[in-house]
């Protein structure tokens, strides 16, 4: 019971916290987190039990620097206190969009498009889906791949088995993990803007925007150069198209969500991660209310209270290892940021002297080679942004790493065997892990070598 209740208990001590301010609620949250993780640490994996090794080491090096340890040990318990709200709540999230009509019918309609547009309608799909769903995108159209990839509905051929599951599955790494350069809703935009307050998501929108909808566009180039139609060996459709009504219910429920978590962040100035923990659970207990108001306005109530229950029971305590490794990166990220300062990383940066658009291509490329090694874009980002904003000449804007380093994040999730996404979707199609970074290897090449001409034409 204990991983089920108290991780919701630190998630309302911190939407209270965004409210009254951490110095009435700091030393609750720090008791609900000793708590909870002395009562979960049985059941850990090795992964949760090296980064809380890592938190806690990096706690008492910072703690044995003296000076402000204090406050900055405060601030970066207050960030990973904020994570384990924001699964706790993006958990619900997907917990709604589990049963949701809207979220079947827009899957169905990707995945039975034409040929011709397929791989663009699955990318668009799961750079859509991922900003509402986020990993439980990857789940749900990577099922429908694999159901909908048979041999059957291939004509017989095996060939174009083979040719389908690669172009619909790349279709979907590449639209879902695009998204983590701009998407409000991503863990990536949420760890990066936590740690380099000075930028907020609007700063970064429209030319983060851009970026993700030039890697799109690649990908859409890639696929055509790759797999003309003379490759394809299509097979007749059997069936009307799927009409356009189908995804649209999900397409309002994408906008409307992140125009609520915007909207949250604009009105009563949150910060991106407040915002997302406070509007996205509330959206989506609406969301649930919807699916069972047609049983009535007032038997929806207790429909949509039982369904929070069993969420409570059974999805909390399952959000364990994302709650507990989001949770102490957040906390490295600023513990780090102090440490590579104090110990002269940010001074080697400095003897470099690297021009701008240098130190961005070797942030892109620091996380991306870490990631092929196991090292997660959460431990990187953090490693790379604590040393270059502890730099006393940065030749680079706090606005100009952000960008880096979500663009290191996205090539890095996509291409390593490593990460979340890639490893869910090898499960699922019975894969391993590495045949994806193969397939996307060419598209992250153009993409890298695209952000080196943006960065050059800037920097």
């Amino acid at each position: 019971m204990t991983a089920a209740w108290l991780p919701v208990a630190i998630t309302a001590a911190v939407l209270v916290q965004s409210l009254a301010g951490p110095a009435l609620v700091r030393p609750l949250v720090l008791v609900l987190i000793v708590c909870w993780l002395v009562g979960v640490f049985g059941r850990t994996r090795s992964t949760e039990r090296a980064f809380l090794a890592g938190a806690l080491a990096s706690a008492v090096a910072v703690a044995a620097l003296g000076g402000e340890w204090r406050s900055i040990l405060g601030v970066a318990l207050d960030r990973g206190a904020e994570f384990v709200a924001l699964m706790t709540s993006l958990g619900l999230l997907r917990d709604a969009a589990r049963t949701s009509r809207a979220v079947r019918r827009a899957g169905n309609w990707l995945i039975r498009q034409s040929p011709s547009w397929r791989f663009l309608a699955i990318a668009l799909g799961g750079h859509g889906f991922g900003i509402a769903l986020n990993m439980g995108a990857v789940t749900l159209l990577a099922t429908l791949i694999k159901r909908s990839n048979t041999l059957e509905a291939a004509g017989g051929d095996p060939e174009v088995v083979a040719i389908r599951e690669e172009r619909m599955n790349v279709a979907l790494l590449q639209g879902f993990f695009s998204m983590l350069v701009w998407s409000p809703m991503a863990i990536s935009v949420a760890f990066t803007l936590s740690m380099i307050r000075s930028v907020s998501w609007f700063d970064i929108c429209l030319p983060a925007l851009s970026i993700a909808g030039l890697f799109l566009a690649v990908g859409w180039i890639v696929d055509r150069i790759k797999w003309p139609p003379s490759r394809r060996r299509s097979i007749p459709r059997t069936g009307p198209p799927p009409p356009v009504s189908d995804v649209l219910p999900m397409v309002g429920i994408i906008l409307g969500l992140v125009a609520s978590v915007l909207g949250a962040k604009a009105l009563f100035r949150f910060g991106m991660i407040e915002s997302i923990a406070w509007f996205a659970g509330l959206f989506a207990i609406v969301w649930l209310y919807v699916q069972y108001v047609r049983a009535g306005t007032f038997a929806a109530f207790p429909a949509t209270g039982r369904r929070l229950r069993v969420n409570l029971h059974r999805f909390v305590p399952e959000a364990r290892g994302e709650q507990i490794v989001l949770g102490a990166a957040s906390f490295l990220g600023v513990t780090l940021a102090t440490l590579l300062q104090r110990f002269g990383a940010s001074a080697l940066l400095d003897a470099w002297q690297p021009s701008g658009f240098i130190l961005a291509m070797t942030i892109v490329l620091f996380v991306v080679i870490g990631s092929q090694f196991g090292i997660v874009a959460l431990v990187t980002s953090a490693i790379a942004g604590g040393a270059v904003m502890g730099m006393r000449h940065m030749p680079l804007t706090p606005f100009e790493l952000v960008i880096a380093l979500q663009v290191g994040w996205s090539l890095s999730a996509t291409l390593s065997p490593y990460s979340g996404g890639t490893m869910l979707m090898a499960r699922i199609m019975e894969r391993d892990p590495s045949v994806f970074r193969r397939w996307s290897t060419p598209w992250a090449i153009v993409c890298f070598m695209l952000f080196g001409l943006i960065a050059w034409w800037r920097l």
